[in-house]
C-alpha cells in the first residue's frame, strides 16, 4: 500500500528497496518527494564534463530502473496502466530520434567540410534554406518535443490516487 504520510527519507527508501517491483502502488507524495532529491543529483554532474558528465550517465543507468518501478506505482495509484509510461515519454523518444538525425547530419557537414576548401565553407544556421538552418530548427523541435513530454510527465504523476478501482494491488 501506498505511504501517504512518508517524509524525504523513507520515500527515497521505498525507492531502493523497490527497485525493480512494478506491482503495487505508491502515493503521489511518494513519488515527488522521490523525484525532488533523485531529479537534482541526476541533472548536476553533467555541468561538469567530462568526469562529470561519465558519472552522470552511470547515475542515471542505475536509476534507470527503480525511477520506471516507481512511475509505473504511482500510475498504478491513480489507476492507470503502466503502459501510459510510453505516452508520458513519447516525446522523448521523438526527441532523441531528431537528435540521431542531426549526428548524422552534422557528421555530413563535417565531411563537407573536408572535402571543400575551407575557405569556401560556409555554414549559415540563420538561414532556414539551408542544411545547416534545417538542423538548427530539428533542434529545437527535439526541445518543444522534450517539453511537452515533461508537461505530459507531470500531469499524469499528479493524477489523484483512486484506490476504489484497486487493480493493481
Amino acid at each position: 500500500m501506498p505511504d501517504q504520510q512518508c517524509g524525504f527519507g523513507n520515500a527515497i527508501k521505498r525507492f531502493f528497496d523497490g527497485y525493480a517491483e512494478f506491482k503495487g502502488r505508491s502515493s503521489r507524495r511518494e513519488f515527488w518527494l522521490t523525484m525532488l532529491p533523485i531529479a537534482p543529483i541526476t541533472v548536476l554532474p553533467f555541468f561538469f564534463p567530462p568526469f562529470g558528465t561519465l558519472i552522470g550517465l552511470l547515475w542515471s543507468l542505475f536509476i534507470a530502473i527503480p525511477f520506471l518501478a516507481v512511475s509505473t506505482r504511482r500510475l498504478h495509484d491513480a489507476n492507470r496502466s503502466g503502459w501510459w509510461l510510453l505516452l508520458g515519454h513519447s516525446g522523448n523518444i521523438i526527441a532523441v530520434a531528431i537528435l540521431s538525425f542531426i549526428v548524422v547530419g552534422m557528421v555530413f557537414i563535417g565531411i563537407g567540410a573536408i572535402m571543400i576548401i575551407p575557405n569556401e565553407m560556409k555554414l549559415d544556421f540563420h538561414n532556414p534554406n539551408t542544411f545547416a538552418g534545417q538542423l538548427l530548427i530539428l533542434l529545437y523541435a527535439s526541445f518543444g518535443f522534450l517539453g511537452v513530454s515533461l508537461i505530459i510527465q507531470a500531469c499524469l504523476y499528479s493524477l489523484p490516487s483512486k484506490p476504489e478501482g484497486a487493480r493493481f494491488d
